[in-house]
């Protein structure tokens, strides 16, 4: 019928100014996300880091759809990229033990999304 849908709006975030806080990528879609969404690990420190930040997870899907993805040429290892990702504890970030900064939900999240989809 060619019309434009909106769905899937449970993986939307709050866009706000000032003091509060409110971050991107708690529910994602690989597929559109933006670049600033895409953590290279290039050490084992910062891989064992991110399995044990995920490592109390109970959701085996989630589990799965966080885990690092491997790069490499034959023969070598390059690195693993992980999408910045979060649990939430009552309805707040858990910040602590990640080995990247969380992305602050803005507009241009949205907008490289809505670019890959047109």
């Amino acid at each position: 019928d060619n019309k434009l849908r909106l769905i899937d709006l449970d993986a939307s975030a709050r866009i706000v100014r000032g003091q509060e806080e409110t971050f991107a990528g708690v529910k994602f879609s690989s597929a559109i996300l933006p670049p600033e969404m895409i953590e290279r690990i290039e050490t084992e420190e910062q891989l064992e880091k991110f399995k044990k930040y995920w490592e109390s997870e109970i959701d085996e899907d989630l589990k799965e759809k966080v885990a690092p993805k491997i790069y490499q040429e034959p023969g070598m290892l390059k690195a693993h990229y992980v999408v910045k990702s979060f649990r939430t504890e009552e309805g707040k970030p858990v910040k602590e033990g990640l080995p990247y900064e969380l992305k602050r939900a803005s507009e241009n999240i949205d907008l490289w999304s809505l670019g890959v989809l047109a």
